[in-house]
């Protein structure tokens, strides 16, 4: 990726309106987006791109894997590539203490404070 390009979050949520709404939280904050509804659409971005530099993910997506499949996924495939989740209901206590989590609902500040930190960790991360 050259420097004049955007880093592309890759966003994974089942639900239209909140991943649209995530989607433009993102944009707002200057980076591109690529949004996807499920797993297998999310795998498929990642090995058709060399250009998605986090992920954001919701737990519970339908499909063959859910988030944290996906994310383990990703860890295993992808391992620069950063992995924020996120959830409703109850507090998960099985994500990898390098994963960022931030629990629904949540504001659009939130999630770009975990881009922003993961921009600050993650070498060759432009945002």
């Amino acid at each position: 990726m050259n420097s004049d390009q955007k880093s592309v979050v890759l966003v994974v949520e089942s639900e239209a309106v909140i991943r649209i709404e995530t989607a433009l939280t993102i944009k707002d904050a200057g980076y591109a987006v690529l949004a996807t509804s499920n797993a297998d659409e999310a795998i498929a971005a990642l090995e058709a791109r060399d250009d998605i530099c986090a992920v954001f993910t919701e737990i519970r997506i339908p499909g063959r894997l859910n988030g944290l499949d996906l994310g383990r996924a990703i860890a295993e495939r992808w391992p620069l590539v950063p992995l924020i989740m996120t959830s409703s209901g109850r507090r998960w206590d099985n994500i990898p203490a390098d994963w960022y989590y931030i629990q629904k609902p949540y504001y659009g500040s939130q999630i770009i404070k975990a881009l922003r930190a993961l921009v600050a960790l993650s070498v060759g991360f432009v945002g």
